[in-house]
């Protein structure tokens, strides 16, 4: 593996991931303010949703690129991923004050069971999609062999 260029792409991603997930973020504070009515936002309201989004992103990048975890497979990555992330994101829920104190049980229930069905659908789409390569490859392979077979008669 070559270092120097998968630092690259993991400030590339880095600095992808914060660009759209800063804006969607900021989409949706715009319309919750302006929903309540509130028209302004703060400049430490941005700064700090940007700190915060910048974390996400950076556990997301760790999670997924390969600088630092070489030989993990996908599963284990989305799985260290999704653990990452919801404590990343029960700390955030604190700071904005979403929870409080020890929380509420029907607010733990509900974020846990978000949690548990997105990483569920992440499974069944890489299922589908681990599926379809591998009869793709099958094919590609019974080919070549194929091939290989007529050429040595």
């Amino acid at each position: 593996m070559n270092i120097k260029k998968e630092l690259a792409v993991f400030f590339i991603w880095f600095r992808n991931g914060i660009c759209f997930a800063f804006t969607w973020l900021l989409l949706l504070r715009l319309i919750a303010l302006k929903v309540n009515g509130i028209d302004t936002i703060s400049v430490t309201q941005l700064i700090e949703m940007l700190l915060w989004t910048a974390g996400g992103v950076l556990l997301f990048c760790i999670a997924f690129r390969k600088l630092i975890l070489r030989k993990t497979g996908f599963t284990a990555r989305l799985t260290l991923f999704m653990v990452l992330i919801t404590a990343y994101e029960a700390g955030y829920f604190y700071h904005e004050g979403l929870f409080t104190g020890s929380g509420h049980a029907y607010e733990w229930l509900l974020f846990s069971a978000l949690v548990v069905l997105m990483y569920l659908i992440c499974l069944a789409i890489y299922s589908v999609y681990r599926k379809k390569n591998g009869e793709r490859y099958t094919v590609a392979l019974q080919k070549y062999q194929q091939e290989r077979k007529l050429a040595n008669e």
